[in-house]
């Protein structure tokens, strides 16, 4: 049965495979994916401490940091609080559980789920590719479109661009993707034999419970692959859909959190930031040269592609009514379109190797005009600049003599720094679904550093939420709040890029003066 669906697939595909083919297509793939990952991992292992405040590293840095702590009953990484987090999940408790075993701190484990990361998006790729295209080059050709396939550098969590995963190869978003193609691989193995389903289910239910956002964009790939591949009966493709709502269901048994609550309960309605998605240079950069990879959807094998388009192309345009994460799906279609490049060069290659080094020669100019590009842009330089103090030195430095559970009022992004060390604050600015009074303490944070507030009032106000000191990224704030803060605070330390406000004298720790240190 199977034998001659492999006969079926290669007719469809009119593609015949040369024996010992050219170069040994796997090796090949080993001897440029290997390299290519080990070094993102490698980078973003060393620049994790130079990151700017706004960087994902600091969050889950802290929630890394709790697990080690206490993987029984950890309290929440951001906060005074024993409210769980969305962040305590299976891929952090795993190597939280790495830490404590091997004795090592969260940075070096940290940098260990880089490499952990980038072998699974090499392994997804390759098992992709080949469940994909029965051509031998097919992975070598898809590694190549999804790395090299940029006209501009983008950087973003959740891309899969060179310049991301230099930074983020850590990240949980960065293992949905290459999750996501070894899901795809076990969708379009399990059409043909259903004993794939059980670990299809597996997965699928380990990627919610880890990451929602990261799932649901495997899911619909999933989903379209037993919708529209050309093989495949219909309770085939029932078992992969049942199996995927199972694995929903699944995820509602971890321990610390309900996966599927976290969904319907977001967190943060007035969230804003992040990238101009919708803005032509953006645009231009995620559809040049991808939107060519519209010519490999016209194949039967591309059909589900083309759905799988469609939805990330229509919950994209959603978010031109305001809801931002939408835009973050630009990412997952720029995938898509590049999948359909890769398919299309490796339908049309056949047996002319001459088109391999066409290939090689486009790939090795892109690769020189993404490095050049990069330059020019500055965007692989740090937060800071070598020699200089980091903001997790500094917010290091400057909550030192701070009780864990005392917490700091930060302002903004300037928390996720400080949250790493160990430090708890009184609020975050991103969304965090399970500190449930989280717009209220945003509220109290803000209010905390406003120019209008006496100083009676600001005391007031920091002493009933427990705080006595505010830390804020001096660039971030205004001359009005540096100049009214330092008015009002009874010492003011500069550390870096950071500075600190104390607001008042503790009883016991003596009299603080008014002073102001720079280091």
């Amino acid at each position: 049965m199977a034998s001659n669906i492999n006969r079926q697939v290669n007719a469809m595909f009119g593609h015949t495979q040369a024996k010992g083919g050219f170069g040994r297509p796997d090796l090949i793939y080993a001897l440029i994916a290997v390299p290519a990952l080990g070094l993102f991992a490698w980078l973003s292992g060393q620049g994790m401490l130079v990151e700017h405040p706004g960087s994902d590293i600091w969050q889950h840095a802290a929630a890394l940091l709790a697990l080690i702590e206490n993987p029984h009953a950890p309290g929440n990484p951001f906060i005074v609080s024993d409210a769980g987090s969305r962040h305590f999940q299976p891929l952090w408790l795993g190597w939280a559980a790495v830490a404590r075993i091997a004795g090592l701190d969260v940075w070096q484990v940290l940098a260990l789920a880089g490499y952990g990361a980038m072998a699974l998006f090499g392994i997804g790729v390759y098992v992709f590719a080949r469940a994909l295209h029965p051509a031998p080059w097919a992975p070598v050709v898809l590694f190549l479109c999804l790395m090299l396939g940029w006209a501009l550098p983008l950087q973003h969590t959740g891309f899969h661009s060179p310049l991301t995963l230099y930074y983020a190869a850590a990240y949980p978003a960065t293992y949905m993707i290459g999750l996501s193609f070894i899901l795809w691989a076990l969708v379009l193995r399990s059409l043909v034999r259903p004993v794939f389903v059980i670990p299809l289910c597996a997965l699928a239910a380990l990627m919610f419970t880890t990451h929602q956002v990261g799932a649901v964009i495997g899911f619909i790939g999933a989903g379209s692959f037993a919708l529209c591949w050309p093989h495949g009966t219909i309770a085939a493709r029932l078992r992969v859909l049942s199996a995927l709502v199972l694995a929903v269901s699944l995820s509602t048994f971890w321990p610390y959190f309900n996966a599927v609550e976290i969904v319907l309960r977001p967190g943060n309605a007035t969230w804003e930031g992040g990238p101009a998605f919708y803005s032509p240079v953006y645009l231009t950069a995620a559809l040049i040269p991808s939107i060519f990879g519209l010519a490999g959807l016209r194949a039967p094998a591309g059909r589900a592609l083309v759905l799988m388009a469609g939805v990330f192309l229509c919950i994209y345009l959603v978010g031109l009514t305001g809801f931002q994460l939408a835009g973050r799906f630009l990412m997952p279609l720029v995938l898509v379109l590049q999948v359909g490049l890769a398919l299309y060069i490796v339908t049309n290659i056949g047996s002319d190797r001459r088109r391999l080094v066409l290939i090689g020669l486009i790939a090795a100019t892109n690769l020189a005009t993404l490095a050049m590009v990069a330059n020019l842009l500055d965007i692989t330089a740090p937060a800071t600049e070598p020699g200089e103090v980091t903001f997790y030195e500094a917010a290091r430095i400057l909550s030192a003599d701070i009780a864990d559970d005392q917490p700091v009022a930060a302002l903004l992004t300037s928390a996720w720094p400080v949250v790493a060390t160990g430090q708890k604050v009184l609020s975050v600015p991103w969304p965090e679904p399970m500190i449930v009074d989280l717009a209220a303490r945003q509220a109290v944070a803000k209010a905390l550093f406003a120019t209008d507030l006496a100083a009676g009032d600001r005391i007031g106000l920091a002493r009933r939420h427990d705080v006595r000191s505010l830390i804020a990224w001096q660039d971030r704030l205004s001359d009005a709040q540096l100049a009214v803060l330092q008015a009002q605070a009874v010492a003011t330390t500069n550390v870096g890029p950071l500075i600190r406000f104390d607001l008042y004298d503790v009883p016991g720790m003596g009299v603080i003066h008014p002073r102001v240190v720079d280091q």
